[in-house]
């Protein structure tokens, strides 16, 4: 034996690079892989959660609609509560001016006067009504005019005729503004 070396003759086999680790197995999958990976995932995952929001979003602004519906319903159910107050007076005084207009034959004898003595549960007066024990009376000879006004803030109107009674409303509350009214009964309810 001789004390030489040699390197021999080299390998024909692959040879490792710097970077590689010395016992990666093939199938490994690099890293920039796993990198990507993770990306697409929490893409998703925000992807996920923005249409969970929007989902909960849409939700709530239907429910928050349908509850300023139910409230809306309420505040007009609690005008017509207040309407038939109104109506009610009216009643009374159209039923009034017609006992008074049987006993008189004139319907321009009806003062505020004549009601207030015939039915003295109310108040009468020429000027504005403001409120619904308050009735506003303009006699012609055509007809008397009542107005009365709604604790809604809207003022009813009755025509009371010779031959027949006709309805309306409007925002001036006077027996005047009420010879005009023509409906054939009062303004009904919102449904």
């Amino acid at each position: 034996m001789d004390d030489s070396f040699s390197f021999g003759t080299p390998s024909k086999g692959r040879t490792r690079s710097y970077n590689e680790p010395e016992h990666t197995p093939k199938h490994a999958r690099p890293a920039r892989s796993i990198e990507r990976s993770r990306l697409v995932l929490g893409v998703g995952a925000l992807v996920v959660a923005a249409a969970l929001v929007w989902g909960f979003l849409h939700f709530m602004a239907g429910a928050g609609n349908e509850i300023a519906s139910d409230q809306q319903r309420v505040v007009d159910q609690i005008g017509n509560v207040q309407d038939v107050q109104a109506q009610l007076t009216g009643t009374q005084a159209i039923r009034a001016v017609q006992t008074l207009y049987a006993q008189d034959g004139s319907l321009g004898a009806v003062t505020p006067q004549a009601l207030k003595a015939f039915e003295p549960a109310f108040t009468y007066t020429t000027s504005a009504s403001t409120d619904p024990n308050t009735v506003s009376v303009a006699s012609s000879s055509s007809g008397v005019g009542l107005a009365v006004m709604s604790a809604s803030g809207t003022c009813l109107y009755a025509h009371v005729g010779a031959t027949a009674t006709t309805y309306g409303s409007g925002s001036t509350c006077t027996g005047e503004a009420a010879l005009d009214a023509s409906a054939p009964a009062w303004p009904s309810e919102p449904t």
